[in-house]
């Protein structure tokens, strides 16, 4: 999946007011998470879950805390995929915040 791009961000916002803008800004960029940063997380404490922690995936967390990451196996793997997942989790949260900020209008 491509990346969350500010280009997809400003598309949600178009129908928004000026302060529904500021505030829909200022809740994103508090939320968002950086793909570089949980991708170098995963590598060096994937084992550990902290990746999967990060992007609110806690029942994969807890697995890979608990299992060592299957024994490495789940880690190898998210160093190939944990950039997707911090993609749909950045989506996710934006939907969350636009929805919110048009329900109190």
């Amino acid at each position: 999946m491509p990346e969350f791009t500010f280009a997809e961000q400003q598309l949600m916002m178009k129908d928004l007011s000026d302060t529904q803008r500021l505030l829909f800004n200022s809740q994103i960029e508090s939320a968002k998470k950086d793909r570089n940063l949980v991708l170098i997380l995963s590598v060096l404490f994937g084992t550990l879950g902290v990746d999967r922690f990060m992007i609110g995936d806690i029942g994969m967390g807890l697995l890979k805390l608990l299992t060592f990451g299957v024994c490495g196996i789940l880690w190898l793997i998210d160093i190939f995929l944990i950039r997707g997942k911090v993609d749909e989790y950045n989506r996710r949260k934006a939907t969350e915040i636009y929805t919110s900020i048009r329900m109190m209008s």
